[in-house]
């Protein structure tokens, strides 16, 4: 048959056009499928859906394949439409009847769909995949699908069933706001009732970074990042076990918000012509520096700066030789007591080279002290 219906994803309306191949029984199950994000506004963009062998964006031999590549493809369809607008955490969400949502982040396999069926019967389901939020904290939902393990010897094979089918809840009619963010931590050795802790702002960015989709496509998007968690009261974290232990905990994960102690980091100036023996800083997309130490982004890596890191990175605003760099660090820090800080000096640069953040008007420093400790960490 021939058909059109046209979902609602993170804001985003996305049509999907069935091809002939595709019965009228099978197009019904898919609508049925998606039924909790159908709306009857225009779609901004067009998937087409056919059995195979056929000519189509998403095809498939079967209609069980055909149900995951879609579910797929409408989730990425739809990140890319607000990928300019919204912070994406790859996240499960609920909403509490006053529409206050709590996002559960972790990465595939971290239990954010089992987690979904259990809270969904007590709190309204927003998502399993994706939580989107706007710069005002207003958060989109995306009531797809769940994709379901049936058969633990075949953990690659996924069943879509519709939120419906699961009895989850819907989502209150007042406007969703973000009201908690936790990383979830479950463990099967893990005994005893669920554990909620702080997580310093410092961790809580490198922890978020990975499982944000399109983050540098966002205006000073760690600025944005950080904003959010101060919106929250900060990130917390869960350690659980079993899923159906974690509802009666998630009225204590929400906190009032608060001001965490981040600051900006002023952008670099214009770079010269390194000479021979030079560095300077590399461009980042954003900095911040949080209680003495630097977070910097760089394409998608979160890097932190620590000991001796910062006073390095501020001397680098233009090009200096290694000697100058240490003499910057020695007026900073003072001479150290144990060890030359140009040894430290250039095992630090060796470090900040290696992870992207410093470039060399010639080869790189060779890492001359095993005993400094790293003035960088990194995430990907």
């Amino acid at each position: 048959m021939d058909g059109a219906i046209a979902i609602s994803a993170l804001g985003a309306v996305v049509g999907l056009q069935f091809e002939k191949s595709i019965s009228e029984d099978d197009a019904n199950r898919l609508s049925e499928l998606w039924a909790s994000t159908l709306t009857h506004e225009p779609a901004e963009t067009s998937i087409s859906a056919a059995l195979a062998p056929a000519s189509a964006d998403v095809t498939a031999q079967d209609f069980s394949s055909l149900a995951a590549a879609l579910s797929t493809r409408v989730t990425l369809t739809a990140i890319e439409q607000r990928k300019s607008d919204l912070v994406m955490i790859h996240a499960c969400g609920m909403a509490l009847p006053d529409g206050r949502v709590v996002a559960f982040v972790g990465p595939s396999g971290r239990g954010k769909t089992t987690l979904a069926r259990a809270l969904g019967r007590h709190y309204g389901y927003v998502t399993d995949e994706t939580v989107g939020i706007d710069s005002n904290g207003i958060v989109y939902p995306y009531r797809k699908p769940l994709s379901i393990i049936e058969d633990r010897s075949a953990p690659q094979i996924k069943t879509q069933i519709a939120p419906g089918e699961l009895d989850l809840l819907p989502i209150p009619s007042t406007a969703l706001r973000i009201a908690a963010v936790v990383l979830l931590d479950r463990s099967e050795t893990y005994t005893g009732s669920p554990e909620v802790s702080d997580v310093s702002m410092r961790d809580a960015l490198v922890s978020l970074v990975p499982e944000l989709s399109y983050l540098p496509e966002l205006p000073r998007p760690l600025q944005r990042v950080a904003g959010l968690i101060d919106s929250v009261g900060g990130v917390r974290r869960l350690r659980y076990r079993e899923a159906n232990d974690v509802p009666v905990v998630v009225p204590d994960l929400i906190k009032p918000s608060r001001e965490s102690s981040w600051n900006l980091i002023a952008d670099d100036g214009p770079h010269h012509r390194l000479g021979a023996g030079e560095f300077v800083r590399e461009t980042v997309l954003d900095q911040l520096e949080l209680e003495g130490e630097y977070v910097a982004l760089r394409g998608r890596s979160v890097l932190v700066l620590n000991g001796i890191g910062p006073a390095i990175w501020d001397a680098l605003v233009s090009p200096r030789t290694p000697t100058q760099i240490t003499e910057f660090v020695v007026d900073r820090h003072g001479e150290p007591e144990d060890t030359d800080a140009a040894l430290l000096v250039t095992s630090a640069l060796s470090q900040m080279v290696d992870s992207g953040l410093v470039r060399s008007g010639s080869r790189r420093p060779e890492a001359l002290d095993e005993r400094v400790v790293d003035a960088t960490h990194r995430a990907e």
